[in-house]
C-alpha cells in the first residue's frame, strides 16, 4: 500500500494532477452532502427523540460519521498529490 501511495503522489506529474482533481471533487462533494444530511439526521432526530433514534436514526448517524471519515481520506489523498505536484516543482 504504501509503494502505491508513493507511486500515485511521485509518479508522473500528469497523473498526481489529474488524481488531485479528482480527490479534491470527491472530497467536495461528500463534504456538501454530509452538511445536508446531519442537518436533516439532527432535524429528524430532534423531532422525534428515542423512536427517530429507534427507527434508524442511531445508524443513519454511524454511517455518517463513515462518510465523513471517507471525506476526510479524500482530502488527505488530495494532500498527498498536491506536495508530489509541488516537489515536482521544487526539483527542476
Amino acid at each position: 500500500m504504501q509503494r502505491f501511495l508513493h507511486d500515485m503522489f511521485n509518479g508522473p506529474i500528469w497523473r498526481a494532477f489529474l488524481l488531485m482533481g479528482v480527490f479534491a471533487g470527491l472530497s467536495a462533494i461528500t463534504s456538501y452532502h454530509l452538511v445536508l444530511l446531519f442537518s436533516a439526521n439532527f432535524g429528524f432526530v430532534s423531532q422525534y427523540g428515542i423512536m427517530a433514534l429507534k427507527d434508524g436514526g442511531l445508524l443513519q448517524l454511524a454511517e455518517l460519521v463513515f462518510y465523513g471519515y471517507l471525506s476526510i481520506a479524500f482530502y488527505v489523498l488530495f494532500k498527498g498529490c498536491l506536495y508530489g505536484v509541488l516537489g515536482h516543482f521544487m526539483k527542476h
